[in-house]
């Protein structure tokens, strides 16, 4: 147990979205993301990864920035999730499963788990015990509620353009500028 990492500690507890989860909380403990509470909003400060997950967090948020939730999404999906996943297969951690992306411990990965959850080491207590180990209050908050809407569906539907719907919800375009009544050619 001494020598497992943050990330195959991560995949055996909770899986590939705990592996993002973790990474994101050690990149913004170590300083080199900015994670904004009110917006969940991921901010790249130091673009310089550790590793292969680090590399795949600093790829899946843009220089514009990223909504948490999207981000986690990404990272989970990255080949470098998917390269923990197999190491942790090679060391008969975890079997095929029948079903494709729902990989199963062994008795030996189940060991392992049980004995990491029974007392997570100081520094993979994220990675073992989800967001709700995260210490800080603000972080915490933001890991466990949900993305708020995009400031778009917050505008009055008539300032989304929403004043030309027409039978079925989709915009009018008879009345766009350049746009006929129907049936006219030229």
């Amino acid at each position: 147990m001494d020598d497992i990492g943050l990330h195959e500690a991560a995949y055996l507890c909770g899986g590939p979205e705990r592996v993002a989860v973790a990474a994101l909380v050690a990149l913004a403990a170590a300083g080199r993301i900015r994670i904004t509470p009110g917006r969940h909003r991921v901010s790249v400060l130091v673009r310089e990864p550790d590793g292969p997950v680090e590399a795949a967090v600093l790829d899946a948020v843009p220089d514009a920035g990223r909504v948490l939730g999207a981000a986690v999404r990404d990272v989970a999906g990255s080949p470098a999730v998917a390269a923990v996943r197999d190491a942790l297969r090679a060391d008969g951690l975890i079997a095929r499963h029948r079903v494709p992306g729902l990989p199963t411990l062994t008795a030996k990965g189940r060991r392992l788990r049980r004995a990491l959850t029974e007392e997570p080491p100081a520094g993979l207590r994220v990675a073992v015990l989800g967001p709700d180990a995260i210490a800080d209050d603000k972080l915490r908050r933001t890991f466990t509620t949900p993305d708020p809407p995009p400031a778009s569906s917050l505008l009055p539907k008539r300032e989304r353009g929403g004043e030309h719907c027409g039978e079925y919800s989709a915009p009018d375009r008879s009345l766009d500028y350049g746009g006929t009544a129907g049936g006219d050619t030229y």
